[in-house]
């Protein structure tokens, strides 16, 4: 199973714009995850095709399991 560490970000057209970290550390604090989106929008730090990132949307650990049926 893998765990990713999903920053949700708005940016300046209004779209959704994701930064992923693979295997967060765990527990995840939510605070400093809070400060880090801050940080990054601080400084600017990521740009995407709408524009600069301007708002925090969420953030969210999804696991993934994959269970191979077949291999060849």
């Amino acid at each position: 199973m893998s765990k990713r560490l999903e920053l949700r970000f708005s940016n300046e057209d209004g779209r959704n714009v994701t930064v992923a970290l693979d295997q967060p550390a765990e527990p995840v604090d939510e605070e400093a995850v809070e400060a880090a989106m801050d940080a990054i929008i601080s400084a600017n730090t990521f740009h995407s095709s709408g524009g600069d990132l301007v708002e925090k949307r969420d953030a969210r650990v999804v696991e993934r399991t994959v269970d191979t049926v077949f291999e060849g």
